[in-house]
């Protein structure tokens, strides 16, 4: 659902902004809008001597600000390690030709993690490297490099990936070690998401727990290939039906249960509340989270 309670108690954002210092303002803004592709928010001049472009990331709800001061010169030299890094939904080939129209040459980053991403980079004007990571494919028998498996470790190693779908802190201390969890992990291991399912009353029906994917890797398939994990699993076990349940207030959600095949059966109130560990005034795109909608899908 988001962020776990304990770092939704200490912050709580409506959008987040990286500004960097240049003296080659205009040159800079052309290379983000024409060249990188970048939508351009706004633009502001001579503000108590500033003057700077903001971009969106690709919306309004993460931001680069490139901005300069007047007669000042950034003392700073970008390290080989900062970087930019775009995580492309489609369009790969499309922005490798925008790249060479421009005459921009590509590098190859430092760090080995990109390259077994198959990402290629470019730099800016002012030498600090932007990175395109390609979509992960689809097809075959693995997302691009991912793998699926089921999860044999410690749960505490990757309660990180719980508190993604899991705000309230009680409420995941009740079901962490409950039933069977499967993750999905790149080339060198890493976990990039997991589903949690696990069997009740009469053992004819599995519900699932948890599951999510972390942010870069969102609308790649991972986490539907997850939730079919869940769905084969279940079927060798004879079960008769998996059932999910989640915030009404969460559109994407609702979306993607109804994709993977999943129907809407029940709602129930007040669910979300702080007696059972949520904090008072959690939202999800400013809708209010309240109420619990459930999902079946009968095998």
């Amino acid at each position: 659902m988001g962020v776990s309670e304990s770092e939704s108690a200490a912050v709580a954002l409506s959008a987040a902004r990286f500004a960097r210092a240049t003296d080659r303002l205009l040159e800079c803004a052309g290379f983000y809008r024409e060249v990188v592709g970048l939508s351009q928010l706004f633009a502001f001049a001579d503000h108590a001597e500033y003057s700077g472009f903001v971009f969106g990331l690709p919306d309004a709800s993460a931001q680069l600000e490139l901005v300069r001061l007047e007669d000042e010169t950034p003392t700073r030299v970008p390290d080989p390690e900062d970087a930019l890094v775009l995580y492309l939904r489609e369009g790969e080939s499309g922005v490798r030709k925008r790249l060479a129209d421009h005459g921009v040459s590509e590098v190859v980053p430092d760090n080995p993690y990109w390259v077994a991403l198959g990402a290629f980079a470019v730099l800016d004007p002012d030498g600090w490297m932007v990175i395109f990571v390609p979509p992960i494919a689809t097809d075959g028998p693995y997302l691009g490099n991912v793998r699926f498996e089921e999860f044999s470790g410690a749960r505490a190693e990757i309660a990180w990936s719980f508190r993604l779908a899991e705000d309230s802190e009680s409420a995941l201390a009740g079901y962490l070690e409950r039933g069977r969890v499967w993750v999905a992990r790149d080339g060198d291991g890493s976990v990039l998401g997991h589903a949690q399912a696990a069997a009740t009353g009469d053992g004819s029906v599995w519900e699932i727990l948890n599951t999510a994917v972390a942010q870069p890797f969102r609308g790649s398939g991972i986490g539907r290939r997850l939730i079919e994990q869940v769905v084969d699993a279940a079927a060798t076990a004879g079960v008769r039906r998996v059932e999910v349940a989640t915030a009404t207030a969460d559109i994407g959600n609702l979306r993607f249960y109804q994709r993977c095949g999943f129907r809407m059966t029940r709602v129930v109130a007040d669910v979300f509340t702080p007696e059972a560990g949520y904090r008072d005034g959690l939202e999800v795109d400013g809708v209010p989270v309240r109420d619990q909608v459930w999902f079946t899908r009968v095998l």
